[in-house]
């Protein structure tokens, strides 16, 4: 909900007529300490026919900026700290969206998720800024399947998330720094990553990277630093 331009608008200028069919708009949102609010913006979110509402989980309040606070930057209704799982199947009952959780970085709360019907989960920890010694992206990455993930920057981030069975991953960065340069440069950011990928896939062996397998990682370094739960 933080763009210059509205959810609204941004929605009349999808595109209908790209080669997949109609361009497809996932909305996130924070949940508000006033729920009202959060109801208001999934309530927006239907009326402009998005698919799915991206639910942010990690970041349940705001991280502490030294510099922002000199300034007294602080924000009236923002993101409540409070984000229970009953707070989902509230969430669940008020629309028929699908509801993906945005910041799963455990194993426990990809279970969790998965336990209580979720479509798909985007594993995340908001690029690491929100707090120091947070866990890296591409641990978690051995939660369950169908998963989204964030943070690649280049065509071989791309290949080792897939290869960690995730089914999707979101560009943020790449796309921002690119449209200094407008529509021309977010266009040609599309033309590196998948020129990257197609590159990076052939170097390993790979014809099509809808096939790729665990096979093409080496995963070893993370035995010891990954942890996947209790033991049955």
């Amino acid at each position: 909900m933080y763009a210059k331009e509205t959810i609204e608008d941004i929605a009349v200028a999808k595109s209908n007529s790209t080669i997949n069919g109609p361009q497809v708009i996932f909305q996130q949102i924070y949940t508000n300490a006033n729920l009202s609010i959060t109801w208001d913006n999934i309530a927006r979110a239907e009326r402009t026919r998005a698919k799915a509402i991206v639910w942010t989980i990690d970041v349940p309040g705001d991280a502490v900026r030294h510099r922002a606070a000199r300034f007294d930057t602080t924000k009236a209704n923002f993101a409540t700290s409070e984000l229970p799982w009953d707070l989902y199947d509230q969430m669940k009952n008020y629309t028929s969206l699908a509801i993906i959780p945005k910041g799963i970085a455990s194993v426990e709360n990809a279970r969790e998720a998965i336990r209580r019907g979720v479509k798909a989960i985007y594993i995340s920890n908001h690029d690491g800024r929100q707090l120091d010694n947070s866990t890296t992206l591409h641990r978690p990455s051995k939660s369950p399947t169908k998963s989204t993930a964030t943070r690649p920057r280049y065509g071989t981030d791309v290949l080792k998330l897939m290869a960690s069975s995730v089914r999707a991953i979101g560009l943020g960065r790449p796309f921002l720094y690119a449209n200094c340069y407008g529509r021309e440069g977010v266009q040609k950011a599309i033309q590196m990553m998948k020129k990257e990928i197609e590159l990076d896939a052939a170097q390993v062996g790979i014809a099509d990277v809808r096939k790729i397998g665990p096979s093409v990682i080496n995963a070893r370094k993370l035995e010891d630093t990954v942890y996947i739960g209790e033991r049955n």
